[in-house]
């Protein structure tokens, strides 16, 4: 493990636990001032590293060997060490991250508290999507394709003009940044493609109290992952929110304020035995309910 790579970080507060899952080769940073604010909400809140899916931390892996089985289940790992604790256990996510929370919430029904699902990934039709996008698929029969870096490009995930420079000052630096690493492997991106594959089956699984909160302008990601994930879950509490002022990195975005009210506004809901109808919260005004 290289010494300068933040490692996990663990913020305890009370008898109910917030396991938050970054993004694809990215690492807690990208979620602190969430997790920082949950925690003064009186919510312990757990931000794992995971062995081949957080950037530089392989522990000795080879790229083949960071499979998103091997994801998963270092996920559901770190939510049964919390629920072995706690005496309730939500999981969040962002992007790829929100796509793993859902795989947790699927295997483990009736034992999460709540799931929260930030920019959730299940199809990369955004609007600054490249066109090469499409043909990744045959990069699993090209040799040595899985290899390849995709740089991250502007706007890197923020709509926040003053963010992306920095963000890009610091991928320019360390290879990494608030917004994830500068570079994608193919290889990454496939496993990726899997993960939402088997995801999409088990939604009707999950049956934690969902809330999906997306931006209708992200670039990566259009609102049809958050809309359709919406329609197929079968949990009897789903609340959708879309936000106009962020791109897809809604954790550090011009709305995460936003964003860490609705989460805490949900969670303290359940929490309080979810008596009353989610849909029907008074929202941001940057916000609305999903139709």
């Amino acid at each position: 493990m290289t010494p300068d790579l933040p490692g996990p970080l663990q913020l305890p507060a009370g008898p109910h636990a917030v396991l938050l899952l970054h993004g694809l080769c990215s690492g807690p940073q990208e979620l602190q001032f969430l997790a920082r604010g949950l925690q003064r909400a009186g919510y312990t809140v757990r931000l794992p590293v995971l062995a081949g899916y957080s950037h530089g931390y392989s522990h000795g892996q080879r790229a083949s060997e960071s499979t998103q089985a091997r994801w998963r289940a270092a996920a559901l790992a770190e939510f049964d060490a919390l629920a072995a604790t706690h005496d309730s256990v939500a999981v969040g996510g962002l992007c790829i991250g929100a796509v793993l929370a859902l795989h947790v919430a699927a295997a483990r029904p009736g034992a999460v508290a709540a799931c929260i699902g930030l920019s959730t990934t299940l199809y990369y039709d955004g609007w600054a999507t490249p066109w090469t996008r499409r043909l990744l698929p045959l990069a699993r029969v090209l040799p040595g394709a899985r290899r390849i870096q995709v740089r991250e490009r502007a706007p890197y995930g923020v709509k926040d003009e003053r963010m992306r420079v920095f963000i890009e000052r610091q991928m320019k630096q360390s290879g990494n940044s608030e917004a994830g690493a500068a570079a994608l492997s193919v290889h990454h991106l496939l496993e990726a493609r899997e993960l939402i594959a088997g995801l999409r089956p088990r939604l009707a699984a999950v049956d934690a109290p969902t809330l999906l909160v997306h931006a209708r302008e992200d670039e990566a990601v259009s609102p049809r992952s958050a809309l359709d994930a919406a329609r197929e879950l079968v949990a009897a509490r789903v609340r959708c929110v879309l936000l106009n002022d962020s791109y897809h990195m809604l954790s550090i975005d011009r709305e995460k304020h936003t964003v860490l009210a609705e989460m805490r506004a949900f969670l303290d809901q359940e929490q309080r035995g979810g008596r009353a109808d989610l849909r029907a919260l008074p929202l941001q005004p940057t916000a609305r309910a999903c139709a």
